[in-house]
């Protein structure tokens, strides 16, 4: 007969350490979405605060700050995020007393490069190496360019790594090619294979 309670108190166990990993992968999908709407509506300050703190002793925060201030307000370039939504939540694992987790989200990009709509042969040229190169970074089906618009449309797929001390509060860094070099000096090395 003492088996019973035995069992029960196993279940009882098993369903709240189940309800405690659900709670804390929630609550880092929620906090990227928030930090991925801060980009959208181009508040870089508040955004700021969700990226990993590591990050800033490489480059310092205002300087990020200003960087990404005068990438998305280029007068020459239009961009605009839309359709964001996190694909998959990895479960946490502890390193170094901080727990990480990886993340995957998708995204639609629509970008415009200059103020020219004329279709001389140069500019079509130029469209035809920038939609190559899109394609090359974002994958052949995920890049499409409207001739009327002026306009690439981007399917984008990307890794984060999201850092956490307590499983409540999330800073996150995108997995990207050319933040390899910053990524490793920060970032776990089992991370990032």
């Amino acid at each position: 007969m003492k088996a019973r309670p035995l069992i029960i108190l196993v279940i009882v166990c098993m369903w709240f350490t189940d309800a405690i990993a659900q709670d804390y992968k929630k609550t880092a999908e929620q906090q990227f979405m928030h930090y991925t709407n801060l980009i959208i509506k181009k508040d870089f300050r508040k955004a700021a605060d969700f990226i990993i703190e590591d990050f800033y002793t490489l480059i310092p925060r205002e300087q990020m700050i200003t960087a990404m201030e005068t990438i998305f307000n280029m007068p020459e370039f239009d961009y605009q995020i839309d359709s964001a939504r996190v694909l998959e939540v990895g479960e946490a694992r502890l390193i170094d007393s901080a727990h990480f987790l990886k993340l995957q989200y998708s995204n639609i990009l629509r970008m415009k490069f200059g103020t020219d709509s004329t279709q001389t042969d140069s500019a079509l040229a130029e469209n035809e190496f920038l939609t190559l190169t899109l394609q090359s970074k974002f994958g052949e089906p995920n890049v499409t360019y409207n001739k009327a618009t002026g306009y690439y449309t981007i399917r984008s797929i990307k890794d984060v790594i999201a850092k956490s001390q307590n499983l409540n509060e999330w800073k996150f860094i995108v997995m990207e090619e050319d933040k390899m070099p910053f990524l490793k000096k920060i970032v776990p090395k089992e991370l990032l294979e």
